[in-house]
This record gives C-alpha cells, structure tokens and sequence, in this order.
C-alpha cells in the first residue's frame, strides 16, 4: 500500500512542513510506503500532474497535509481529475489536519495534537489504513467547489484585513511571529467588527425568497464547525445532500451568535442556540441565491472572492470519497 502525500509548506507558517517527519513515520509504523509532493509550486497542480502518470490502483488514498486551504485546493482538483477521466478511480482522500483553523477536519473529530496528554497525529495517519469510507458533499459556487463554507460580508472583510496585515507584518523580522495563529486574527475581527455595516440582503433558497432584510454576515455551511472553534449548525452533515445558511442581521445578533455556538460549550446553551436560531435566520437548502444592493466582499474555504452583488450556491451530493476516523478520541 502505497499513500500520496501532498503538504502545503506554507500551512499554519510553516508549521506543517515541520511535522512531516512524523507523519512519515507513522506511515512506515503500519507498514506503508508513501510518495510526497511538497514543493513550493501550487499544490494542486502538483497532485494533478502526479494522477496524470500515475497507474490507477498505485495510490490507496491521497493524503492532504494542511489546513482548510490545502484540502479545499486538492479536492477542487480531485473533482477536475474526475471531470476529466471519469473512468479513473480516484483515490479516497484522507485530511491530516496541519492549519490553522482546521474546519473541515474538525467537524469529524480530527485533530493533530501531539503532545504529552493526546496522541491525536496518530489517529488522524491511522484514518488512511483503518478509517471509514464517506461520501462527502461538496457546495458549487461557478467552476470552484468548497468543502467547509462560503461565507458573504463581515467574516470576509475579517480575512482580506489579515491577509493584508499578514503581508506588511512579515516584512518586519520582529513581528512575523504574530502572523502565525490567531493573534492577528484577533486584530483583524476587532478593526472589522468595528468598521464594517450591515447589508440589504435577499437570500432565495431553492427558488422561493426565505430572508429579506439587512445582514452583517451570511455564513452557508456544508461541514459542522466553522472559523475553528464554532458551530452554528448542530444538526449539519456533510453528507445529507443539503447545505446550512446563517444569517446574522446586525453587530449585536453576530456577537451573541458566535458566544453561543462556541463548539465547547455545554449541550444546553448549544440547545438553546438551537431556539435563537429561528427559522428566520437558519434554514437548509439545496440551492442559495444571495442578492445584495450593493456589491460585498466573500471567500470560500478561506480564500478571498472577487467583490459581487449577487451570489449563486449549489451542492454536489456525495462528490468525494474520503475516510474519517472510526477509533475513538
């Protein structure tokens, strides 16, 4: 048995290029070979040229090494892979969760802490020989497809003033530390909750109006946790075919949001998110149009969009096999 390995070297400031030796060694600790691709060039074309020579039954899985980024980037390139040769069999797709919010692994259950408490690397490796076949959904914004969530306003604005710090700060040697992490986070959604007003928004969803209104943030979401440490949607399943829209209509509703889909805590302030969020600002669908008066700011799975009024979102059941963890955490 034979694992791709593709790492981003750029995950979490490097910190993923860092671990791989002992990821590697977990490989060979059940018996594997493995084959990696982690050169500076965009990964997935890496994997593409990689699938293009490679013999179909070569790879028993590909193994993405970073975080929502490298395995949103590999799996758009999984499904132009399949477009392109429907007949090839694609490799399951494992997620070795090496970011910095890490989402998408999150929501079933991986991390890839190792320290002197939990040895969670190990299980996250253990998931390419051992895990459970999944079908996963995917959301279709155009030709891009995302796994965790496409997000419209606030949250976007948030990540364009980091990526803008994250570039004047890593110029200056002293403060480049704070690049890495959530710090610069913490500054970003501080400047942006502060400057950035509600919308008019109208949000369609499989054909029928559902929400009008003003909103400072539209989150549509297709796995559970989002912005890595949150849970809007408790009964969300990236494999029911649907995806889960939430809106947050002002700065006092998105604060109180956020508190309460903090995803540690108790299951009775998550049962009782569960009745703020009414039927008026959560709902699920297969088909999302979002109609704004004036053009806003989006990203999908962490990377910036081009400016828009009017945003189109479909779901692709059942896109790509992956495998998640069946030993207990």
């Amino acid at each position: 048995m034979k694992v791709l390995c593709v790492l981003n070297p750029s995950s979490a400031g490097g910190a993923a290029l860092e671990r791989w030796p002992q990821v590697a060694s977990l490989i060979e600790s059940f018996g594997s070979q493995y084959e990696l691709l982690a050169e500076k060039s965009p990964i997935d074309q890496q994997l593409l040229d990689r699938l293009n020579s490679c013999a179909p039954s070569e790879f028993c899985a590909v193994a993405g090494i970073g975080g929502d980024g490298t395995h949103s980037a590999l799996i758009n390139a999984l499904m132009r892979f399949k477009a392109e040769f429907p007949d090839f069999v694609v490799p399951p797709y494992v997620l070795l969760p090496m970011g910095t919010g890490n989402d998408i692994a999150k929501s079933f259950g991986l991390t890839a802490r190792e320290n002197f408490f939990v040895s969670d690397l190990r299980r996250s490796v253990a998931s390419i020989f051992y895990g459970a076949d999944f079908s996963i959904d995917l959301g279709q914004f155009g030709d891009s497809y995302f796994v965790d969530a496409f997000t419209i306003g606030l949250d976007p604005q948030i990540l364009r003033e980091r990526n803008l710090a994250k570039g004047l700060m890593s110029r200056i040697p002293i403060l480049k530390w704070f690049t890495r992490g959530y710090p610069i986070y913490a500054w970003s959604t501080g400047k942006s909750f502060l400057r950035h007003q509600p919308m008019q928004a109208t949000v369609e969803v499989d054909g029928k109006p559902w929400y009008s209104g003003l909103a400072l943030n539209i989150v549509i979401n297709n796995t559970r946790i989002y912005g890595g440490e949150f849970d809007f949607c408790h009964d969300a399943y990236a494999n029911d075919g649907l995806l889960d829209v939430a809106v947050f209509t002002g700065h006092r509703d998105y604060f109180a949001k956020y508190v309460l889909a903090i995803r540690h805590n108790p299951q009775g302030i998550k049962r009782l998110t569960k009745k703020i969020n009414r039927s008026s600002t959560h709902t699920q669908g297969k088909r999302i149009h979002v109609a704004l008066h004036a053009e806003e700011h989006a990203q999908l799975d962490g990377e910036e969009l081009s400016t828009s009024a009017s945003f189109k979102i479909g779901i692709v059941p059942s896109a790509i096999h992956i495998k998640i963890p069946v030993e207990p955490a």
